[in-house]
């Protein structure tokens, strides 16, 4: 209700502004940006804690504004100066636009941290638009003004920044997930604020100083939608992370990002070409804004690639249930072994005895939550240089050294006298172990083979809570 409320006063002051004699627009004016300074205190506060900074930004901004307004309105009705522009409350409006820009970046990066390749992208085409805006309007226009190199140059970076937060915001309130309004209006605030800027470049008399009233309503229309962005009831929201779009470097957004760096220096060659005012340092500053985000989109593809490739190499050596090394992972590594010193090479090779009744009694769920107990034993109790992999079902393998089997042996006796937690009681398994010892000429499924025969030898002796274990014999030579 508040914001349907301020939305028509709003509407109303902007159109009173519109219509009053100018001596007499000050009032509404005033009226309007002093009453937004508590619309966009009520949206901080009902902001949680933590969250509120970009509206605390929006406030400095609002003061600021509101102090250069005030400064303008004395220099023009109290010092009797044609125009408030040029003066200290072109430096207020200035340092006003810094705290807007703060404020608008930070729910930038917040709201749009999932989707930082979708804003980088609408940032550097909205950067692109401006620069190409620059080069085929505005700087023709200050050039034929005989505007300052210096005034140029901040002009340049005002619009170029502003333009790119209006195209990054623009990308976070579409392509949110949930589309946020307070986001979207934020935007036009910022597209109204530049709009203005705009206004008076062109429409300012290079003689006097002096810009239509006309312009002022464009800075109003910013004001309004802060505003009505701080009573929405999503503005608690802002800075809260958007959803995670698929984010595809295509051949065709790849062209355009490179067409978008092209952009700026081939319309301001053009234009040298041609013989018209084109600034080389503005050309330069706008290549040097968009350059390196077009390089950070890059470097953050290539980054996730490579996550990718980690990730699916992950996938494929990993035991999904119980997080150890799988079969492949346990031949690719055997094979490695075997390569460099294979008669200090031997295999354990584990069969879990009493899993079948807990897995047929208890339910597969309770099979799975021995599996993955009995695992977590095999990780923690086994030396850090031997490695236990999961070959399937309830058999399990370890790599070590041949010096090391009866260590190993002894550790996992230790394992099984202890009882295993699942679900509301306790269960007991005994464990049947083949062990082979590499030599020389030995291949990765023979010396497997040769522990996986040996651990069915262990099983006719099996017992519960305790340890089976035979060792195989070496290999008859041809």
């Amino acid at each position: 209700m508040r914001l349907r409320w301020f939305a028509a006063w709003s509407a109303g002051l902007i159109l009173t502004f519109l219509a009053v004699p100018t001596q007499w627009r000050g009032l509404p004016f005033m009226l309007l940006t002093l009453s937004v300074i508590p619309a966009v205190w009520s949206g901080a506060r009902r902001s949680p804690a933590g969250t509120r900074s970009p509206w605390w930004f929006m406030l400095a901004m609002l003061g600021f504004f509101n102090a250069g307004n005030l400064v303008w309105i004395w220099d023009v009705e109290v010092r009797h100066h044609a125009t408030g522009d040029g003066g200290v409350a072109d430096l207020l409006f200035a340092v006003a636009n810094i705290c807007s820009l703060a404020g608008a970046l930070i729910v930038v990066v917040r709201r749009g941290r999932r989707d930082v390749g979708g804003v980088i992208d609408s940032a550097v085409a909205a950067l692109a638009f401006g620069g190409l805006l620059w080069d085929a309007a505005v700087l023709p226009h200050l050039t034929a003004a005989g505007t300052p190199l210096v005034r140029q140059v901040t002009l340049f970076v005002s619009l170029f920044v502003m333009c790119g937060t209006v195209g990054a915001l623009a990308r976070v309130s579409l392509a949110s997930g949930t589309r946020l309004p307070a986001v979207r209006l934020l935007a036009w605030a910022m597209a109204g604020a530049m709009s203005g800027n705009l206004a008076s470049i062109f429409f300012t008399d290079p003689a006097t100083g002096v810009r239509p009233d006309w312009t002022n309503a464009l800075f109003l229309v910013g004001y309004a939608c802060t505003a009505c962005a701080a009573l929405h009831p999503s503005a608690s929201t802002v800075t809260q992370p958007g959803t995670a779009p698929a984010d595809d470097l295509t051949p065709l957004r790849l062209t355009f990002l490179g067409a978008m760096i092209a952009l700026i220096p081939i319309v301001g060659g053009v234009r040298m070409i041609a013989g018209e005012p084109s600034a080389g340092i503005l050309v330069a500053l706008g290549s040097a804004g968009i350059v390196p985000l077009v390089m950070l989109r890059i470097a953050r593809l290539a980054s996730q690639r490579r996550a990718a490739e980690k990730s699916l190499r992950h996938l494929a050596t990993t035991d999904g249930l119980t997080g150890l090394p799988n079969r492949a992972a346990c031949l690719a590594d055997l094979t490695t072994a075997l390569a460099g010193d294979p008669a200090g090479t031997a295999v354990v090779f584990l069969d879990l005895d009493g899993f079948k009744s807990v897995n047929d009694g208890l339910g597969h769920a309770a099979g799975d939550a021995l599996l993955v107990a009995v695992a977590r034993r095999l990780r923690e109790d086994i030396r850090s240089e031997d490695t236990v992999y999961r070959l399937g079902g309830d058999e399990f393998v370890i790599i070590c050294g041949s010096d090391d089997v009866d260590t190993i042996a002894a550790r996992i006796r230790d394992l099984v006298t202890r009882p295993v937690p699942i679900g509301a009681g306790d269960v007991r398994i005994g464990v049947s172990a083949g062990v082979a010892h590499a030599v020389p000429g030995d291949t990765t499924d023979g010396l497997i083979i040769r522990a996986d025969l040996a651990m069915y030898e262990a099983k006719r002796a099996k017992r519960i809570g305790a340890l089976s274990i035979t060792v195989a014999p070496e290999p008859v030579a041809a």
